[in-house]
């Protein structure tokens, strides 16, 4: 045997160099992460497949199924079904048991983990710090499984809502989404490198206004651009450790991306303002490549046979029926003048009605007339001399089958349908009358709070005034009928191919209208809540297929569409909408070029002190440097896919960010 010590220094030297690296890949290791939106899972149905795959990626078959409070054996007897060797309830009600060496000890012998739903409160305040966090963490790292539905998914996520306190929804979010009522963390668990932000429940409860106004407070916070992952009840996103994701069940996982704009949130403004914000929306079977964003499953092509709107009309909307002090005002003295004809139409109840003209007289309106859009007035002279003097027009409280039905009349209708067609009028859309504005109307939508569910939303033509546009009016008036709202409208824009769609809620008013070079525009006039404005460039799409019943649920799904939020004073050229950017001019005369990249990036500053940094969608920091003015950075070493280019500016302590294509 060879003993000569420079031999073994050398040997043990090496030992100790390939024992590190083993330690640093093991540290580096990725595991598994189930995310299931909420609902009841159900043997034989929705859940079989994530649940499975929880199981068949859990390296010993070994399943924890965890929660604060006491849990019948139906979970654990579930994952038994379908191929795990053994599953166990684990009581952990407080940070005494979180802690202890026991429940250590007996946890981190699990390949799989499942955390209950509940309330993610709980889980952050009694596991923060103990034990049980540290095994979960540890779990993950050697490359095993967390799963979770609903508060269980949601304290998974690298910055979790911990919802201290009490919980936030969409429309205050919206109004004010730097509130400290929202409790963002980020010390809990590390699952993904990147700072994503998952919520749960998704369309269900019409979180979408919730989960953008969390990606804008963590912006504000940290100055970090987190990507919003959104996923519905009784639907899973399983995402494997090369970034694969796939989605399973009855409706769909949502991705937010924020704007790659210079300031994509504008944290001045008390209400949600942002750039054009790439969402994804995959249903049953697709999957996203979370590297590169590369989407799959979807067959269809939706491209809009019209891409902008091009009426040279005047046409106000409004969230809410109750007509706001700000829009009444607006329509009585700057549209016209108050002595110009206001026509009233309505249908059968006259009560809302009455009210409306009321408040306008009051605020200075002259004239003011209420038309009755039914069929017994199709000829009637009274309704035809009313219709002839109006030049403003109010459409409120109406029926949508005794309105469309009136307009294809042959007589005072055929009047109606000329006068808001002919671009000397102005037409405002009240409330949920505002749907009829559009080219398709969602109905069904407040007569059954299940009725996207069960997939029992109507798709019927409307006016078309906006000849691409779907309107949902109401988005957030009454929480039990959030799906229909939130998920009507992008299913609308799927099924007819249309370019846009709008989401008014409350005091919320909007203003479409020409300019005198024939350019079209959408303005946000008003309101304590954004405007909501998705739109359609052309995208691969489809429609959910599973269930829950006969009918499977309203919810579309699509490769790649453009999300704004606009505060009053926000003027948007229709069909110009991606890529924007709040403020069109960037002080620090930052010049960014090509991008899309390939070999190199080119980066012009104006003179100063900045430290530049390049990070992965992962996370991962792979070019850092100082500079003090214009530089290259050589790109031929990393991969193909998103990065985000961080730009610290240390004279005035400003940070930009701007997303970068590698290709």
């Amino acid at each position: 045997m060879n003993t000569n010590p420079d031999i073994m220094r050398k040997t043990l030297i090496l030992c100790f160099m390939i024992l590190q690296c083993l330690i640093s890949q093991t540290s580096l290791a990725q595991g598994y992460l189930m995310l299931a939106g909420g609902g009841g899972e159900t043997d034989g149905g929705w859940s079989d497949t994530p649940y499975r795959w929880v199981v068949d990626n859990a390296q010993n078959k070994r399943i924890a199924v965890i929660s604060y409070s006491q849990a019948t054996e139906w979970i654990p007897n579930y994952f038994k079904s379908l191929g795990a060797i053994s599953s166990k309830n684990f009581y952990i009600p407080n940070y005494s048991v979180a802690n202890s060496q026991s429940t250590y000890d007996s946890l981190i012998t699990y390949d799989g983990v499942f955390i209950k739903g509940g309330d993610q409160s709980v889980y952050y305040e009694n596991y923060l710090n103990s034990k049980t966090q540290q095994a979960l963490q540890e779990i993950y790292n050697r490359g095993g499984v967390l799963s979770g539905t609903s508060a269980g998914m949601a304290i998974l996520s690298p910055v979790a809502y911990t919802a201290q306190g009490a919980t936030i929804y969409p429309a205050s979010a919206l109004a004010n989404p730097y509130t400290s009522q929202i409790t963002l963390k980020d010390d809990f668990l590390t699952t993904l490198a990147h700072p994503y932000i998952f919520d749960t429940h998704f369309v269900e409860r019409g979180r979408l206004g919730r989960l953008t106004s969390f990606m804008a407070n963590w912006f504000k916070q940290r100055k970090e651009l987190a990507i919003g992952i959104g996923v519905d009840d009784r639907t899973a996103l399983c995402i494997a450790p090369d970034g694969i994701a796939a989605v399973w069940g009855t409706a769909a996982a949502n991705l937010y991306f924020p704007s790659d704009d210079a300031l994509p949130y504008d944290t001045t403004q008390t209400m949600l303002r942002t750039g054009s914000m790439r969402t994804i929306q995959l249903i049953h079977s697709c999957s996203i490549d979370l590297n590169t964003l590369t989407v799959n499953g979807f067959e269809q092509f939706i491209q809009p046979p019209l891409t902008h709107e091009s009426g040279y009309l005047t046409i106000l909307l409004s969230g809410s029926d109750q007509l706001s002090e700000q829009a009444c005002n607006h329509l009585i003295h700057n549209e016209g003048t108050p002595a110009d004809t206001i026509v009233i139409i309505t249908g059968s109840t006259l009560n809302q009605a009455n009210s409306l003209k009321a408040v306008l007289q009051s605020q200075g309106a002259i004239n003011v007339f209420i038309a009755q859009a039914l069929s017994i007035n199709q000829n009637d002279n009274e309704t035809g001399i009313i219709i002839n003097s109006g030049k403003k027009f109010i459409f409120t409280g109406n029926e949508y089958n005794n309105l469309m039905s009136f307009c294809e009349g042959q007589i005072n209708g055929t009047k109606l349908n000329q006068k808001i067609r002919s671009g000397n009028v102005v037409s405002f859309f009240a409330g949920d009358n505002a749907r009829f504005a559009g080219k398709t109307v969602v109905n069904n939508y407040m007569a059954s709070v299940s009725a996207s569910y069960n997939g029992l939303l109507e798709f019927d033509p409307g006016l078309a005034l906006l000849k691409t546009t779907a309107i949902m009016p109401n988005t957030y008036l009454n929480a039990d009928i959030y799906e229909n709202t939130v998920s009507g409208l992008p299913f609308a824009m799927v099924r007819d191919s249309l370019s846009f769609g709008l989401y008014l809620t409350g005091n919320t008013f909007a203003r479409y209208t020409f300019d005198q070079e024939n350019k079209t525009y959408i303005e946000c006039l008003g309101g304590t809540v954004p405007l909501m404005m998705l739109h359609n460039t052309g995208t691969f799409a489809g429609i959910a297929d599973q269930g829950p019943g006969s009918l499977s649920r309203n919810v579309a799904g699509f490769e790649t569409m453009y999300l704004r939020f606009l505060s009053p004073g926000d003027t948007l050229r229709v069909g110009s909408m991606s890529p924007g950017s709040i403020h069109k001019s960037d002080e620090s005369g930052l010049n960014i070029y090509p991008n899309p990249a390939r070999e190199v990036l080119n980066i012009q500053l104006k003179p100063g002190k900045y430290q530049l940094s390049l990070n992965d969608l992962a996370g991962r920091m792979v070019f850092s440097e100082f500079t003090s003015g214009n530089t290259t950075i050589n790109l031929k070493n990393y991969g193909k896919g998103i990065y985000f280019l961080k730009i610290n500016n240390d004279v005035n302590n400003r940070i930009l960010v701007r997303k970068i294509v590698i290709y």
